[in-house]
C-alpha cells in the first residue's frame, strides 16, 4: 500500500504538469489560429486586439491555477498568497476584457472593481507582511 502511495505521489504532479502544458499548448495554438485567420480575413491592421488579450489572460489564469494546485500538493497546504494572486489576476482579467471591448461601465461597477482589487491587494500585502502563508 505504501509503494502505491509513493508511486501515486510522484505520478500526480507529473500528470498535473503534463495536463497544464497540454491545455496551455491548445490555448496557444487556438490563439495563433485566431490571429492568422483574422489576418487572412481582415488584414493585419484589423486584428481584434481584445480577443488576443483575453486569450493571453486566459492562459495566465490556467497557469496560475495549475501552479497553485501543484504547490498545494507538494507542500501539503494551500498558500494564501497564491490564491490571492490568482484571484487578483482573474479580477484584473475581467476588467481588461471590459476595457478592451470598449464597453461602457457604470460608476458603481467601476467602484466595485476598485474595491475588490484594493481588498485583494491589501490582503496580499498583509499576508506577506505578517507571513500568513
Amino acid at each position: 500500500m505504501e509503494q502505491l502511495k509513493a508511486k501515486l505521489s510522484r505520478l500526480f504532479p507529473l500528470a498535473i504538469t503534463l495536463s497544464m502544458w497540454l491545455i496551455i499548448g491548445i490555448e496557444v495554438l487556438g490563439l495563433f489560429y485566431d490571429i492568422f485567420s483574422q489576418i487572412q480575413e481582415k488584414g493585419i491592421f484589423h486584428v481584434e486586439a481584445h480577443k488576443i488579450v483575453v486569450e493571453i489572460l486566459n492562459i495566465l489564469i490556467i497557469y496560475e491555477l495549475f501552479t497553485t494546485l501543484l504547490v498545494a500538493f507538494e507542500e501539503r497546504k494551500i498558500k494564501l498568497s497564491l490564491i490571492l494572486d490568482t484571484a487578483l489576476i482573474f479580477v484584473i482579467r475581467e476588467l481588461l476584457i471590459i476595457i478592451f471591448s470598449y464597453k461602457n461601465i457604470s460608476v458603481e461597477t467601476g467602484f466595485s472593481y476598485f474595491l475588490v482589487i484594493s481588498v485583494l491587494g491589501g490582503l496580499r500585502l498583509l499576508s506577506r507582511r505578517f507571513g500568513l502563508e
